[in-house]
């Protein structure tokens, strides 16, 4: 059994650098149209069978990588319990073709793929192994017969060819006669003879001696008609005696080659010719190293000559490497320069910020010191406590005098009240709003406490002028108590504000010696942050641009020290820019010294690599001529000659295989009769000159019968009776014209009929007992037998109810190809048993009886290996044994 274990693809149509693995003996490939199934399929053919020529139809199928991959791949085989690998790539006669043994990594002959494939050829591994839903589809349109014919033949070399070829004999037989036909020439000479046979017996009667000539003509006649069957029997035995002398070539050949074989015997031990093929491989491939050393060699050594940049950095190395090295630190002071100067940018806008907040561009004062902001604080804080204590003052100041108010408006007459009420509302109105109104805006403390003494002697006018009613007597203790605790709330008032208005004072004259005495006090403690971080910002500005100076000076003190550069290095410009050429030059010239510094360690691997593959070719070189002396061969032609005839004696056994292939065992047992072609022409002279004696005793006798019937014509004295004859005379001679094509044709069809037959008749026993397992297993047990009569195949069902393949649907009539075809490989293993290929075979299955033949593939693959590709994306391995590959 030959196994494909692994498929590795370098480059074939739409693969490239792909590999598969197929270890189960059943292997599912799934994936939609144009996934490349085909394609896979056809590398598999390609290594196995070499690659399609460019001619023609073929040129579709070879696949060749349209982006420029490496043509063709490799195959892992095994083959009783080796390991090979099969690769093959672009070449000619189909391809160049390497077999490796994998165990030992010996390279063997091509011709170990004849054993591997057992002899098959592509067209046969298609007829026997291989098979596709075109194929399966082309079943249903052959006649009962076709169909009988096709299964007969599975497994014959070109079938088809020779099925075509008889189908033509037929059809040309069928032209000439058919038994139910009437328009075709013999059917209708038949007819006419018998039409004008009887009309000459009708004209015959009329003689008196009619009778007599009759029984005359009678007994030619039966004459007539023994002759035709010793010249058909003759015309047999000269048809049998043609195909022996056909087969006399490969007979003879065959006897001359097993001759041959039984006199030769092995020149040259197989392990030895390995072993030598192996020493001559290295040697071949040890003379290519040396040769790809020596070039090798030749580069490096014409690399390592002179470089003026790398001349230039050699002689001034010392003074170069201190600029390298002061490199990172001159790059870190330009990055820190960089910074800096941000840095100062984002100061002076902070610090104009600070400004915009202060509403000033002119210098900005000293934060205050904790003494300042602690006296700032204490008369703040004193202040808003101030402002509490006025605000409660005034607060009582107003209730009270409301309290007066609606006292003197109950005690007041009517009239007066009248008379006098809008001017003295006025006045209270006036007071509380000059009172109250000032303390709600950011006016001056002595407008403040002005305004209020105002407010005060607007509401005590309201009541210094009114006149007590005439029958009214003196304010009650009531009014006196209220105007009481109003004058000395007038008083704290005042008193409160004169507080105040120093605490006022003292803001001020802190205010004005720092600077800020159009600021409101209030804001002072949160511009204390704000001064504090001016002057913080004002010290680092000048630290900093100290730096900048310092560190520039450094950086332009190393610039005029790389000016040794200027040849070959860009120093204009910025800093930054010169220092970034010197950072590429040096690292390009670091890189050139590595390349140089590998170059030279290159160059001595390579010299030293050459030395050992010098001696490793004068080792193999003595051990192929220590080889060869043991086998008495002088030099490697004398082994190539020996080898080549060996070779020749392997190819006669094969050659002998494959004639009695050719020649079945019947016709070799007729052939062993004769000494030489001779013998068989002066026997088919004989029988020639046998048939040609009856053809003229057959002429003989229709010549006697047709002057029996001139002479009846004469007796009868009538003319129309003579004419009679001489018709029916030409029509028995064209009948015998047309007897004789139609013979022709009809016995080249069944000689090809039986020779085709012999192939597969022999096992057709065990075919039929496999194939009605596996018909039965696929139609769930409704068909269990199969017939072949003399026109088609014949299935019984459960109930013994028979069908002709006609009448089968075209999924089952596909079932039962595939059942028989299953069958006959499953017969043939004792010859040859290779890998099951089926491309989308199972289409017109319905979802049961697909599920039947996965059963089926899965019970073949136990024994032999499948291969099966589908479109049905949806597939899962059906067993351990098998597994699924998805093709996208």
């Amino acid at each position: 059994m030959m196994k494909i274990l692994k498929i590795n693809v370098y480059g074939f149509g739409k693969w490239q650098d792909q590999k598969f693995d197929l270890a189960q003996n059943l292997t599912f490939f799934s994936g939609p149209n144009e996934a490349g199934k085909s394609t896979l399929r056809q590398f598999i053919l390609s290594v196995l069978f070499g690659f399609r020529t460019k001619r023609g139809a073929d040129r579709y199928l070879r696949y060749e990588p349209k982006d420029g991959s490496k043509y063709g791949g490799e195959l892992l085989v095994e083959h009783n319990g080796a390991h090979y690998l099969l690769t093959r790539v672009k070449g000619k006669s189909g391809g160049k073709l390497t077999i490796t043994n994998v165990e030992t990594q010996e390279i063997l002959s091509n011709d170990i793929l004849a054993t591997l494939l057992g002899s098959v050829d592509e067209t046969l591994f298609n007829e026997m192994f291989s098979f596709s839903q075109t194929e399966l589809a082309e079943i249903r349109q052959l006649e009962r017969d076709e169909f009988r014919k096709r299964v007969l033949k599975i497994g014959a070399v070109g079938s088809d060819q020779w099925i075509s070829l008889q189908s033509n004999f037929e059809k040309n037989a069928d032209k000439i006669y058919a038994p139910k036909g009437r328009v075709r020439p013999l059917n209708k000479l038949i007819k006419e003879h018998q039409k004008l046979s009887q009309t000459v017996q009708e004209a015959g009667q009329e003689l008196g001696v009619y009778k007599q000539e009759t029984n005359t003509a009678n007994q030619t006649q039966e004459k007539l008609t023994q002759v035709k069957s010793r010249i058909k029997h003759s015309q047999d035995k000269l048809e049998r005696i043609k195909r022996d002398l056909n087969g006399w070539a490969i007979y003879q050949q065959l006897r001359d080659l097993t001759q041959l074989s039984a006199t030769e015997s092995s020149i040259l031990p197989k392990d030895k010719i390995q072993e030598l093929e192996k020493l001559n491989q290295s040697l071949k491939e040890t003379k290519q190293t040396i040769e790809e050393q020596n070039e090798k060699i030749s580069q490096f050594t014409e690399k390592l000559q002179s470089n003026p940049r790398v001349a230039f950095f050699d002689e001034h190395e010392e003074n170069l490497k201190s600029i390298n090295e002061e490199l990172p630190n001159i790059q870190n002071l330009l990055n820190k320069v960089k910074q800096t100067k941000q840095q100062i940018v984002e100061m002076e806008q902070e610090q104009a910020q600070i400004r915009a907040q202060l509403n000033t561009v002119e210098s900005i004062p000293d934060p205050f010191t904790e003494e300042e902001m602690d006296q700032v604080r204490t008369n703040l804080a004193q202040k808003s406590s101030f402002e509490k204590q006025k605000q409660s003052i005034q607060d009582q100041i107003v209730d009270i005098q409301s309290q007066l108010l609606k006292e003197t408006n109950s005690r007041q007459p009517v009239r007066q009240a009248t008379q006098n009420q809008g001017t003295k509302s006025g006045l209270v109105i006036l007071g509380v709003v000059l009172i109250l109104v000032p303390w709600l805006f950011n006016l001056g403390m002595g407008l403040k406490i002005g305004l209020l003494v105002l407010g005060l002697v607007s509401i005590g006018a309201r009541f210094i002028g009114r006149r007590k009613p005439i029958n009214q007597t003196d304010t009650n203790s009531e009014s006196e108590d209220l105007q009481t605790r109003l004058t000395d709330l007038n008083g704290q008032l005042e008193e409160i504000s004169q507080q105040q208005q120093m605490v006022t004072q003292r803001l001020i004259e802190i205010g004005s010696k720092k600077g800020l005495a159009n600021s409101d006090p209030q804001t002072w403690p949160t511009l204390q942050n704000s001064l504090s971080r001016f002057e913080l910002l004002t010290q680092k500005q000048k630290v900093s641009e100290q730096q900048v100076g310092q560190t520039q000076k450094e950086i332009d003190d190393f610039l005029k020290k790389g000016k040794v550069l200027s040849d070959w290095v860009v120093l204009t410009g910025e800093a930054s820019e010169q220092i970034e050429n010197l950072v590429n030059y040096f690292q390009k010239m670091n890189q050139a010294q590595q390349d140089m510094l590998k170059t030279r360690q290159d160059l001595i691997y390579y010299q030293n690599r050459l030395e050992k593959v010098v001696k490793q070719r004068e080792k193999i070189e003595n051990e192929i001529n220590l080889n060869l002396q043991s086998l008495g061969l002088s030099n490697w032609e004398n082994f190539q000659i020996a080898k080549e005839k060996q070779n020749e004696q392997e190819i006669n056994h094969e050659k002998i295989t494959k004639l009695k292939q050719q020649v079945n065992a019947t016709t070799l047992a007729e052939l062993a009769k004769f000494k030489n072609q001779a013998e068989i022409q002066a026997e088919l002279d004989a029988q020639a000159e046998n048939l040609q004696q009856l053809r003229k005793e057959q002429e003989n006798l229709i010549e006697q019968k047709t002057v029996l019937n001139t002479k009846l014509q004469q007796l009868a004295d009538d003319d129309t009776y003579s004419d009679l004859q001489q018709q029916l005379a030409n029509q028995e001679a064209e009948i015998t014209a047309e007897t004789r094509n139609w013979l022709t044709n009809k016995l080249a069809a069944q000689w090809i009929d039986e020779t085709l037959s012999v192939a597969s008749q022999g096992r057709l026993p065990k075919i039929i007992t496999f194939a009605e397992q596996y018909f039965s297993l696929l139609t769930n047990k409704r068909y269990n037998k199969i017939r072949f009569n003399e026109e088609t195949i014949v299935v019984f069902d459960a109930q013994n109810q028979s069908f002709d393949v006609g009448e089968l649907s075209q999924g089952t009539a596909e079932q039962l190809y595939v059942a028989i075809r299953l069958a006959f490989v499953e017969v043939m293993t004792d010859l040859v048993d290779l890998p099951i290929i089926i491309d989308d075979g199972f289409v017109n299955f319905d979802a049961t009886r697909k599920q039947n033949v996965f059963e089926l593939l899965d019970k073949i693959s136990q024994k032999h290996q499948v291969i099966y590709f589908t479109t049905e994306t949806k597939m899962t391995a059906t067993t351990q044994n098998s597994k699924m590959i998805r093709l996208e």
